[in-house]
């Protein structure tokens, strides 16, 4: 069995991403966040930034039930946003949760689990993203890899779960300069999804290590997904302070 989860850090919020699908180039642009606010979750807009513009011109429209006529939502944001995930009362849910590398009988709450789930749907194109504003010595989350099918040097055949990924920054990169490539054995499979690059930046840059491996395989011949278990470690972690020792 994989690795999974060992450090759970509750979000105070959480980021909103949308994905155009028309977009050829499939980008992903941060609309909204959720906020803790007393005893409620108030959606935001950021009705001025040049990302939400750039995300109304490829035809985004609002999240259902909260249009953008208001900057600000707070009547029932958690309930609507819970409805993207399945109930606790399935019989199958711990399985839902194994397969997002959340132990089965972990006491998460629905909010930190939209954050380590995504809550993503087949055709809409919304995510949430935990961004770890505050984590601890060392943390972990379960990153899709972005453009495997078009990236991977290797086949989807050629991976197995518990292969080791290494994570390396393009500075280069014509497309974004803060992109990161997940390799395998110095072959490329794809890269950190957007909505991660903040929260990963801001950790190296504070000298932490990341470490990855294959964590689940599927999706379709047409359409694979691969996703990653990364570890955080801060650079004031024991772990971090024996690697760097040997």
């Amino acid at each position: 069995m994989p690795r999974l989860i060992e450090h759970l850090v509750e979000p105070h919020r959480l980021l909103l991403y949308w994905q155009a699908r028309e977009s050829k180039m499939r980008s992903r642009h941060l609309v909204g966040e959720l906020f803790k606010r007393d005893d409620k979750v108030v959606l935001v807009y950021d009705l001025d930034s040049p990302e939400l513009a750039e995300a109304k011109r490829l035809g985004f429209r609002g999240y259902p039930a909260f249009p953008m006529r208001q900057a600000e939502h707070n009547h029932q944001v958690l309930e609507a946003f819970t409805r993207r995930l399945p109930p606790r009362s399935r019989r199958d849910f711990g399985r839902y949760l194994e397969l997002r590398a959340i132990p089965e009988d972990a006491n998460i709450s629905d909010f930190a689990l939209l954050g380590y789930s995504g809550a993503k749907l087949p055709n809409d194109g919304f995510e949430l993203v935990h961004p770890f504003d505050n984590p601890p010595e060392a943390f972990e989350v379960l990153i899709e890899i972005a453009g495997f099918r078009h990236e991977s040097q290797l086949e989807i055949t050629d991976l197995q779960v518990g292969s080791s990924v290494q994570f390396v920054h393009e500075p280069d990169n014509p497309v974004d300069t803060d992109a990161i490539c997940i390799e395998s054995a110095g072959r490329k499979l794809g890269y950190v999804p957007r909505g991660h690059l903040d929260m990963l930046h801001r950790m190296l840059d504070e000298g932490a290590t990341l470490e990855g491996e294959v964590f689940r395989i599927n999706g379709t011949t047409e359409r694979p997904l691969v996703y990653v278990l990364t570890r955080i470690l801060k650079d004031d972690h024991p772990v971090h302070a024996l690697k760097m020792q040997a």
